[in-house]
């Protein structure tokens, strides 16, 4: 990346494919491959409805829309439990039989939830923040998913398994359309590593391919995996790329420690991999105030996630957070030097 071009978070760049490096155990050997995560919720629900018995879903009121929107089908009914990042442990509903419950690990914080198991009550668990977590790897859910490209720089990925080993459905086919998808964002990944390395291009021409790419993966549908997704995940060094990213959130945790208007959410035990720097701001005003100048100053936050249109209700302590919250890049693209001068901009740009 040249100086001048310099930038932080936003969607991946094409990174490579690294040096080989032996295969790195999953915590979903026995699980299917799919596109998205959102994929992976399709597929699992038809398969809860039709072979499980699935009548209704809970789901998470702090929850990302586009995702929640996915969840509606004919006949399942979606009910919402209060739960956000700022709590340590969700208040999960008891059920009955002919639900299921999904779980969120927000920004890859929590330690593992056990809920008390009853019959025709299946807990589902959403990993797409630390699918590599050790709550992952111990899970005693009824099935678990991620979305793998919002981790890894990936053009599409994620994932479906049963950690109780319960059947699956069939495994999806590639189809033409998420196959275009998939070459639409992958040639966006593509231009922006050349415009970051100083070639011609446009950004926004970049972007503009990025945000096709992302309205071609959100048509319905349920699809695996492409190919090339396939071949970077099995050659990726994924405990390399956790151990940067927790370092990084390390650095960044520490250079914002004496920030008074805000504080920076915290992995419940040291294991835990953070998805991002989640800042809790004073008030939403000083967060959009905080968003805009950091923007201002080539570095692109995530507001994970708006809930002012919502699918199902929200309460008031979910908004608020939502309000609140800025998530800021920490991944394997960045090292030490690209913390401290995120660290010295969102420290300033806070400020009244």
């Amino acid at each position: 990346m040249i100086p001048e071009r310099w930038e932080s978070g936003s969607e991946y760049h094409w990174l490579g494919l690294p040096a080989p490096v032996p295969a790195e155990e999953a915590p979903w050997a026995s699980g299917l491959l799919v596109f998205s995560g959102r994929d992976a919720l399709r597929l699992l629900l038809r398969h809860g409805f039709e072979d499980r018995g699935w009548r209704r879903l809970w789901v998470p009121e702090y929850y990302c829309q586009h995702v929640a929107a996915a969840l509606v089908r004919p006949g399942l009914e979606l009910r919402p439990y209060p739960d956000h990042p700022g709590r340590p442990t969700p208040d999960l509903p008891d059920g009955r039989p002919g639900d299921a419950i999904l779980v969120m690990n927000y920004f890859g914080l929590r330690e593992a939830v056990h809920p008390s198991r009853r019959d025709g009550v299946d807990i589902v668990e959403d990993h797409s923040h630390d699918p590599w977590s050790p709550w992952a790897r111990t899970s005693t859910a009824d099935f678990g998913i991620a979305s793998l490209r919002k981790t890894l720089p990936l053009s599409d990925g994620g994932v479906l398994w049963s950690p109780r080993l319960h059947a699956l459905p069939p495994e999806p086919r590639l189809t033409a359309q998420r196959k275009r998808a998939a070459a639409t964002k992958l040639a966006a990944m593509i231009l922006k590593a050349m415009y970051l390395d100083g070639h011609q291009i446009d950004k926004a021409e970049v972007r503009a391919l990025a945000l096709q790419g992302e309205r071609d993966l959100a048509v319905p549908g349920i699809s695996a995996m492409s190919d090339v997704a396939g071949v970077v995940l099995r050659s990726f060094p994924i405990e390399s790329w956790r151990r940067t990213r927790a370092a990084n959130h390390a650095l960044l945790s520490s250079l914002l420690a004496n920030v008074g208007w805000a504080r920076v959410l915290q992995p419940a035990s040291s294991a835990g991999v953070p998805f991002s720097l989640a800042v809790v701001a004073d008030s939403a005003e000083r967060r959009e105030r905080l968003r805009l100048r950091l923007i201002e100053a080539s570095i692109f936050p995530a507001v994970l996630w708006p809930l002012e249109k919502t699918v199902l209700p929200v309460g008031q302590e979910a908004r608020e957070m939502s309000r609140r919250v800025l998530s800021i890049h920490c991944d394997g693209r960045y090292g030490a030097g690209d913390m401290q001068r995120i660290g010295d901009n969102v420290a300033r740009a806070g400020e009244p």
